[in-house]
């Protein structure tokens, strides 16, 4: 599906350049639960306890609230989101209101009886997995579990393809200095091996967890690892923009963090981001508002002065924030860099994963 050259995007397009009081968002990223079954030494989820979690009516009416505000695309995040036995039905739901639905998993969970659904509810179904190693793989994400994803990525291509289904598989990597060695092996493994549709890279966030920072990048591996991605960017479809990869480490981006809705596991709008809202001792301006007892658009509009106040924050290195927060007012970037250079190749891989040897294809 092509969710950065759909109507939704190129409405908000248009209604952001117009009007500055109120900016209508794209994204929605929500922790739809805190729980998660890794042990992540960059992350303190597995830490959580799940209390007070929105029930699956209550999402489904923060979804009907996200669509009225003009959210093209919802992510569903966590924790490990196929803990919540209501995923696929909060997504099918989603889906049924017009948003592009997209999760990512570290795929422990997964049966093949979830195959079908995930075709039936999701656009674009994004696999943590980090390493060819399974040494490393379990130093970093602290379980043992390596071989049974690929075993299940292996189970989830072949079914897609018996389905003819057209949803984006992406390999999702997090650089640290853990695999920053082997970022031309984990290409191959995700696009040979495994047979997935496409990646992407984020720069592992130092402030993730207690011990987070033990596993940043250096300057040289950031260096090393954006030329062996950037070399393959023509041969592979990778979900990374050019301007993305050279400038990964050191971004120059105005960040438009109004252009996503971020909503915590109880249901909280976090504004003007989740790093923000997290550090009240240095941003006093960052909140947490509960969407359960608040209407979700009304508390957007009071807030678009914190999000203001932010446009020029460079914190994070995530792809996902900073790549959401580049094109809002440049078209050509959405076109070019975006379309021509990373959807449109992933179309044609999925549609040769799809066709096989039929020729009428």
């Amino acid at each position: 599906m092509n969710y950065s050259a759909s109507p939704g995007f190129f409405r908000n397009h248009i209604a952001n350049r117009i009007f500055d009081s109120v900016k209508r968002p794209t994204y929605a990223y929500i922790t739809i639960t805190a729980l998660c079954n890794s042990r992540c030494k960059y992350c303190d989820s597995w830490k959580n306890t799940g209390k007070s979690e929105p029930d699956t009516d209550e999402w489904k009416g923060i979804i009907d609230e996200l669509v009225r505000l003009g959210v093209v695309t919802l992510i569903f995040s966590g924790g490990e989101p196929f803990i919540r036995k209501d995923l696929f039905e909060l997504a099918s739901y989603a889906r049924s209101q017009g948003l592009v639905t997209m999760v990512v998993t570290n795929l422990s969970l997964f049966e093949e009886s979830h195959i079908e659904k995930i075709a039936g509810s999701f656009d674009f179904f994004g696999v943590s997995i980090d390493s060819t190693q399974p040494e490393i793989y379990k130093d970093t994400r602290g379980v043992d579990w390596l071989e049974q994803i690929k075993r299940n990525v292996r189970t989830l291509m072949a079914g897609l393809t018996e389905l003819k289904s057209d949803v984006y598989v992406c390999g999702m990597v997090t650089i640290s200095n853990q695999n920053a060695h082997e970022m031309h092996e984990i290409l191959h493994m995700i696009f040979d091996d495994l047979g997935m549709d496409t990646i992407s890279f984020n720069l592992l966030d130092g402030s993730g967890g207690a011990t987070a920072g033990e596993l940043a990048p250096t300057e040289d591996q950031i260096r090393y690892c954006s030329k062996i991605i950037s070399d393959h960017k023509s041969s592979y479809p990778i979900s990374n923009s050019a301007r993305f990869l050279s400038q990964i480490g050191n971004f120059d981006y105005r960040c438009n963090s109004w252009k996503s809705v971020q909503l915590n596991e109880n249901g909280f709008l976090l504004s003007p981001c989740l790093f923000i809202s997290g550090r009240p001792d240095i941003f006093p301006e960052g909140r947490k508002t509960d969407v359960r007892k608040n209407k979700l658009s009304d508390v957007w509009r009071k807030q678009q002065k914190i999000y203001s106040q932010y446009a020029d924050c460079k914190l994070c290195n995530l792809g996902c924030v900073a790549e959401s927060a580049w094109p809002t007012y440049d078209l050509k970037f959405i076109l070019q860099d975006s379309f021509f250079g990373m959807i449109l190749p992933t179309m044609k891989r999925i549609q040769k994963r799809n066709c096989g040897q039929d020729s009428h294809c």
